[in-house]
């Protein structure tokens, strides 16, 4: 009972602070990092072809960022869950909803991935198609349909909205740890 009192105290640790953590990582890029490249822009005339690819790079980093942090935390909580299924020892010492706590708190987890897929692919895609276009000697670009900086503010809202799914993972999860 100890040694698995304490792979589930870490795993309750990992999967809660992972959450957490997760979703002030992919907040910030929309309070401050997104932000402060659409100001340089307005205040600073940065070109739209610098703009876009200074988003493209941020964009790689919270790819490779976040995706192994999000797998990570979802299966502390995949483990959590089993871990207090029925008929277990830790299971008689929880309430009974915890497994359902920790089912929602993964699901809630990973779903960033569908999101960016379902609700963010289309802007992504044009942000990209933007940073990658030839630009002319002059370093501009041509002009697109839709200004880049636009483009940037839906990005950083839905993102937004994104940076909630570990959050309410996180807080879900918590419930069931102080249940």
């Amino acid at each position: 009972m100890a040694a698995s009192g304490i792979s589930f105290r870490v795993a309750q640790a990992v999967g809660v602070g992972g959450a957490l953590w997760l979703s002030g990582n992919i907040a910030a890029l929309s309070l401050i990092s997104i932000p402060a490249l659409v100001r340089s822009q307005t205040e600073d005339s940065v070109p739209t072809s610098i703009l876009s690819r200074q988003w493209k790079y941020t964009f790689e980093a919270g790819k490779s960022q976040n995706p192994p942090i999000a797998v990570a935390t979802a299966t502390s909580f995949c483990y959590l869950a089993w871990s207090v299924r029925a008929g277990t020892q830790l299971g008689r010492l929880v309430p009974r909803n915890s497994i359902a706590l920790y089912c929602i708190a993964a699901i809630l987890t990973i779903g960033i991935v569908p999101f960016t897929i379902i609700a963010m692919t289309p802007t992504n895609s044009r942000l990209i198609a933007i940073a990658e276009q030839k630009r002319d000697a002059g370093g501009s670009v041509k002009p697109n349909d839709e200004p880049v900086e636009v483009l940037m503010k839906k990005w950083m809202f839905l993102n937004g909205i994104r940076s909630f799914l570990p959050l309410l993972a996180g807080a879900t999860a918590l419930v069931a740890v102080l249940g």
